[in-house]
């Protein structure tokens, strides 16, 4: 048992560090807790805290399960936990849901019928999936979309919507399709990450009670964005000892177009009453204005907890409204400020650009470009998404995993080998009437030399290549060299090098194989890793490719506000605010009501810690034409005492006159 004087001591420290709500947070063990966390209010300092004072009450580390949305929020969160309890924290499971869920099936998916070690496919395999599956149904691919395909087969798999099923008697045969195929290649989709751990606990109540028994205490940050699937996982691993703190915050829920139930607080409070709610309301973050703007803006809400931020910290600058002429105007102004900020002594990352649609970044990036200044788009294609790392990735895969055939028709003529669609097709085919794996197929085709002399060469030799490296990806701690050779056997350069005659672009991709060479490598040395093999390099590639970007470098940001949720800038610049983009015309129409996008509103505004500037263009072009825009509606509900129109002509002119006036006082 832990010596009394060591938890009191621990209590002392808390209670000169954290507020008062806080303190109690942190101190509130054992039962069901509801922390609403208002924006910039300290709740992963809350969450850290309180992992520190469970171990110190004499919590086995290895009992405590906190889970988060993103790889690098669970990463900072990690780090902040071993900085307050250094070693103790060996076994304790800080995790996204979906690397929870991969944690899960890694040990028990035979139970559902999957073969060990699966594939995790992302959005473009699903794609390449849905579009063999609407070849194979003689579907119309210019009716079925695989982009939108995607989205409705997660809606369905996460028990959002299965209107669909009602809508188009097709769906229902597509879906079938996708299940059996995913099963066939023994490969998961991310959605299967939550949903599969679901099924696995509903079929083997024994290993729900495993599970049970392990984690004794449930911790879950950003609980706005669970969703229904998400919010089961966790009401099935605490229902029986109660010991879960959610935390969240109703006013920042911006994602229920990918799931993200805000009733799910409604649910939390029925599923495990009684419940005991604490309330975060000191922000951290913001100046004063910036915050009352905030709170004006979000009252208008109906369906809300009520909460009120405030901070004992400046009131700070009003909050600054600009009218442009056009997007070109407004880039220009967005330029003008940078500048001028910049020589008040703030730094290219001390400014965030926010926009309600992705294509807003256009005329920014633009002017960005011209006066040189550094910049990043978040939300950008990132590493383990570029083609020529997707390439190497797929025949890593299939090195892996025979059965995935979506690796397989990525990489069987790349780089090109002359086998062509028409013999692809018919391995599929047979395969098919055989019931065999098309790789199985290709063997036999070889063996047996159906495909003549003109194709079987090719065929064998694409066969020898992989039953190679093969062998050799599996010896230890040889998987970057062997991709090395690999890479270098195919001429992987001579492919890039016979699509593009820009040796410049050539030669970036090269650096990009270089760079997974070393991700590799790193992976492999890694002490940490106590048994490197590349199921489970892949697996972490697969997690990873919904990691944020790195924002440490000094360079301007432009990121959707949906992008900007977590992050923080000392200057925000939100650009587009008009009528049709915030609140968006489709939101509206699909919604029938504004609160979500005034949410999303909420949230650009407390992006900014000291200075917000909020522009829109008088006129827009779209298909040639001039369309006129009205200033966003939520501009009215913050109180005009707390904003300042600018004007740039007249800021100028009278820059112009002060420069004047202390030239001719410099000559005196």
């Amino acid at each position: 048992m832990i010596a009394a004087s060591k938890i009191d001591s621990l209590k002392n420290h808390l209670i000169k560090i954290l507020n008062k709500e806080q303190f109690n947070a942190v101190v509130e063990t054992d039962g069901p807790l509801l922390i609403l966390a208002g924006a910039g209010s300290g709740k992963t300092r809350v969450i850290t805290h309180k992992i520190q004072y469970l171990i110190d009450k004499g919590v086995a580390p290895s009992g405590i399960l906190a889970v988060t949305f993103t790889n690098k929020a669970a990463k900072e969160m990690k780090e902040r936990v071993q900085k307050l309890v250094g070693k103790q924290k060996k076994g304790m499971v800080i995790t996204t849901f979906h690397s929870l869920g991969l944690q899960i099936l890694n040990k028990d998916i035979a139970s559902l019928g999957y073969r060990d070690k699966f594939s995790i496919y992302d959005d473009s395999d699903c794609m390449k999936l849905l579009k063999d599956i609407i070849h194979d149904l003689k579907l119309p691919d210019d009716v079925y979309d695989p982009y939108e395909l995607i989205f409705k087969m997660g809606l369905i798999k996460m028990n959002l919507k299965n209107t669909f099923f009602d809508d188009d008697p097709n769906i229902p045969k597509i879906y079938e399709n996708y299940q059996k195929n995913l099963k066939i290649y023994n490969a998961l989709d991310f959605n299967d990450l939550i949903k599969l751990p679901i099924e696995l606990f509903e079929m083997r109540p024994d290993i729900l009670e495993k599970y049970q028994s392990k984690w004794k205490y449930i911790l879950v940050d950003e609980y706005q964005d669970t969703s229904l699937m998400q919010y089961k996982i966790m009401k099935m691993l605490a229902i029986h000892h109660r010991n879960i703190s959610v935390v969240g915050d109703d006013d920042q829920s911006i994602y229920s177009w990918r799931g993200a139930n805000s009733t799910n607080i409604t649910l939390f409070e029925k599923d495990f009453f009684k419940i005991k709610e604490i309330k975060l309301e000191q922000n951290y973050r913001s100046t004063g204005n910036i915050l009352n703007a905030a709170n004006a803006i979000i009252n208008n809400n109906q369906s809300r907890r009520s909460k009120n931020l405030w901070t004992d910290g400046e009131s700070g600058d009003k909050l600054y409204l600009y009218e442009a002429l056009d997007e070109e105007a407004e880039a220009d102004f967005v330029l003008t400020y940078i500048t001028r900020l910049k020589n008040m002594g703030y730094k290219n990352n001390d400014f965030g650009v926010l926009f309600r649609m992705n294509s807003q970044s256009r005329p920014i990036e633009e002017k960005l470009r011209d006066c040189n200044i550094p910049y990043k788009v978040i939300g950008a294609t990132k590493f383990f998404e570029r083609p020529e790392i997707k390439d190497i990735l797929s025949y890593m895969r299939f090195l892996a995993n025979f059965e995935d055939e979506v690796s397989l028709n990525r990489i069987i003529n790349t780089p090109k080998r002359g086998i062509g669609n028409s013999t692809i097709m018919s391995i599929m085919e047979h395969a098919k009437e055989t019931n065999s794996s098309s790789y199985n197929t290709i063997k036999d085709f070889v063996r047996l030399g159906i495909l003549g002399n003109k194709v079987t060469p090719y065929l064998e030799d694409f066969y020898n290549l992989i039953e190679k490296y093969r062998e050799m990806i599996f010896k230890p701690k040889n998987i970057s060299n062997t991709i090395m050779k690999l890479v270098e056997e195919i001429d992987y350069r001579g492919k890039l090098l016979a699509e593009t005659k820009n040796p410049k672009s050539v030669q970036f991709k090269m650096k990009n194989i270089n760079q997974l060479y070393q991700s590799i490598s790193n992976y492999e040395k890694n002490p940490d890793n106590m048994n490197p093999n590349i199921y489970e390099y892949l697996q972490r590639v697969s997690l990873s490719t919904r990691d944020d970007d790195n924002d440490d470098k000094e360079e301007v940001c432009l990121l959707s506000i949906h992008s900007a949720k977590g992050l923080e800038y000392k200057v925000v610049f939100l650009v587009g605010v008009e009528e049709g983009l915030i609140p968006h015309d489709k939101t509206l129409e699909e919604t029938g009501t504004d609160e979500e996008e005034r949410r999303l509103f909420y949230v650009a505004v407390t992006r900014a810690r000291e200075k917000l500037y909020m522009s829109y263009p008088k006129e827009r072009m779209k298909y040639n034409e001039v369309i006129h825009k009205n200033i966003s509606c939520f501009i009215s509900e913050i109180p005009e005492e707390l904003l300042e129109k600018i004007n740039i002509e007249e800021n100028l002119a009278q820059e112009n006159d002060l420069s004047l006036l202390l030239e001719k006082w410099g000559k005196k």
